[in-house]
């Protein structure tokens, strides 16, 4: 079994995203501000969106079902990132 590149770097990118959602949400309990817990809220299904995209590494019998459960998750965080751009405080 080969891993290709493309999965190496959706992994990657997920553990980048969970850091960042780590950082947010600290940033959001010292703040308390509705616009920062939208962010880290994001960053978190942003890396859980592309941890399922790498599942073929783990589980290439059910990929389909990470690729369409990633597409709901994409619209999430979308709609995510625009309400904590136009939340105000």
């Amino acid at each position: 079994m080969t891993i290709e590149p493309d999965i190496i770097i959706q992994l990657v990118s997920s553990f980048l995203a969970l850091f960042l959602f780590i950082i947010s949400f600290l940033a959001y309990m010292r703040e308390r501000r509705k616009k920062l817990f939208l962010l880290s809220a994001a960053f978190f299904f942003y890396s859980f969106m592309e941890f399922l995209d790498s599942g073929d590494i783990f589980s290439p019998k059910i990929g389909n079902y990470f690729e369409m459960l990633g597409s709901s998750l994409n619209f999430i965080i979308l709609a995510l990132f625009c309400l904590s751009m136009i939340t105000k405080e």
